[in-house]
């Protein structure tokens, strides 16, 4: 099996990092992959992880489901609107 590797960041969005938040090369670099990596996560992985994050919280997975419901379409993956149950189903199969 060939490992997956990261792009690198695009040049012209290092060099806007750069000017803009006045980062240095090193510093734009790490940043964009964070940044990345962050909106790299596929729809179940965000559904999953944030489910655990708002259960640690307290929330009830009706306020929680809600919650990702409303969170997903901000995500910069392309998800459909899903219902509770669906979400559900990601969470407990």
């Amino acid at each position: 099996m060939i490992p997956l590797v990261e792009p690198a960041p695009a040049p012209d969005l290092l060099a806007r990092l750069e000017r803009v938040g006045g980062l240095d090369r090193r510093t734009a670099e790490r940043l964009a992959a964070e940044v990345l990596a962050c909106f790299a996560e596929a729809p179940e992985a965000f559904v999953a992880r944030r489910h655990g994050e708002l259960q640690g919280e307290g929330l009830t997975n009706d306020a929680i489901f809600a919650r990702i419901a409303a969170e997903l379409p901000a995500r910069r993956f392309t998800s459909p609107l899903l219902t509770a149950r669906q979400l559900r189903r990601i969470v407990y199969g």
